[in-house]
């Protein structure tokens, strides 16, 4: 079962699904499931340039309580693969929290680690790169039906070309009921801050409990705020190691936030560590 969501940004924390699409492939055949949704709110611009999806296509839609419980049953308990899963999934898991719905038994296998598995050689593992390099046929690319077949093209491929099982076990993200760990999926009144920051990506000092750095600040570009089994985290970029990383909530002791001149002189003593090294 491949599947797909566009939403007005990457934080399923903060932001809105408008689109959810998936395929079914077992012993019946090959059936489609997909709809646009009314996320409630405006849409931001950014994301309209990127998938298309406009206010006026989706005024008319459902909202996704209505919808949701028919798009489980078609799931039901089949192994889930999604481009970049983490943040697909994380939508739907906050939306059953949300309902105070039961989380189902699938296992959530993500394309991106396959493909990185599997065709290491390649520039990037964007969908629409991989997609013309691989001749995966992605017509209308972020609109979620089309990219959710484009997905499971990609698995099989991956597939074919790997070990099955390695790939397999190398794109193993979790298994849905793992979010039972997770008792508290909403955003901690403390750390909304961020909720602007992510949503523009502007650069925040922040302190965390653990790491190398750990008591002190350190300065990071947030990028999603996404719940995980073992707890909600912020995804970010941190300038220190020019890595992105994965930051627990529960561990985040302090957001700074920084104006122009001191996002600046961060950016300026990152370039002379890079320099001396």
């Amino acid at each position: 079962m491949a599947i797909d969501l566009e939403t007005t940004g990457l934080s399923p924390l903060v932001d809105k699904v408008i689109e959810v699409a998936a395929i079914k492939v077992d012993q019946a055949g090959v059936t489609t499931w997909s709809k646009l949704i009314n996320p409630k709110v405006e849409i931001p611009a950014f994301t309209i340039d990127i998938h298309g999806i406009t206010q006026d296509m989706v005024q008319d839609s459902p909202v996704l309580s209505e919808v949701l419980t028919d798009f489980l049953d078609f799931v039901g308990d089949l192994p889930l693969v999604a481009h970049n899963a983490r943040f697909d999934i994380g939508f739907l898991v906050f939306a059953q929290h949300q309902q105070k719905m039961k989380l189902r038994k699938n296992d959530v296998f993500c394309s991106v680690k396959a493909s990185r598995k599997a065709f290491p050689q390649m520039e990037n593992h964007k969908l629409g790169t991989l997609a013309k390099a691989l001749n995966l046929g992605l017509e209308n690319h972020h609109r979620a039906l089309d990219d959710s077949l484009a997905c499971l093209r990609l698995f099989n491929k991956a597939m074919e070309q790997e070990n099955k099982k390695r790939v397999l076990k190398d794109s193993l993200l979790f298994n849905l009921e793992g979010f039972k760990k997770n008792k508290q999926l909403d955003l901690p009144d403390k750390l909304k801050v961020l909720i602007k920051k992510v949503e523009k990506q502007i650069l925040v000092d922040i302190k965390y409990k653990g790491g190398s750095h750990k008591g002190k600040l350190r300065p990071v570009k947030p990028i999603s705020l996404l719940p995980m089994p073992e707890g909600n985290i912020l995804y970010a970029l941190c300038l220190l190691s020019n890595l992105h990383k994965s930051f627990a909530l529960n561990k985040i002791q302090e957001v700074k936030e920084l104006n122009a001149e001191e996002i600046s002189k961060r950016f300026k003593d990152l370039d002379k560590v890079v320099k001396n090294t």
